[in-house]
């Protein structure tokens, strides 16, 4: 399983956004991208998804800005990754002539509900309450 990084900027913008609803409206494009390393041009293109699927307020102007549409207890970790990359798996052999997939559809079909399982029951609030978690703990790593 692969996780692209455009789905892993969308995770951490999402996630930014969850961590500074509390304390203003609109967070800008460039503050989510500083605080959490993602490239700016490629995370004004992700932003552009999350509102399409509704998972996110743009407003433009000084003031402007993006918040959470919804509450993040409301937003699966799989509804982040779906609204950037259409699915959860790549999967292998979809070119192949079914005669010659059908022995490992299953498998990936498996793989597929195991995968949508656990992301859809992570809430971003709950990876919100990871990252609160380790802000206390210290950073000893060189």
């Amino acid at each position: 399983m692969k996780v692209s990084q455009k789905t892993e900027y969308a995770l951490r913008a999402m996630l930014e956004l969850s961590l500074r609803s509390d304390r203003t409206l609109s967070v800008r494009t460039a503050d989510i991208a500083k605080n959490q390393h993602i490239p700016e041009k490629f995370l004004e293109l992700i932003l552009v998804e999350l509102r399409r699927a509704g998972l996110i307020h743009s407003q433009r102007g000084p003031v402007g800005g993006h918040r959470l549409a919804r509450e993040p207890k409301d937003v699966s970790v799989g509804q982040i990754w779906r609204a950037v990359d259409g699915s959860l798996l790549e999967r292998p052999m979809q070119d192949v002539p079914k005669t010659y997939a059908d022995p490992f559809r299953g498998v990936w079909d498996e793989v597929d509900s195991a995968v949508a399982k656990v992301v859809n029951e992570v809430s971003l609030a709950d990876i919100r309450k990871r990252a609160e978690a380790r802000r206390g703990v210290p950073d000893y790593s060189i």
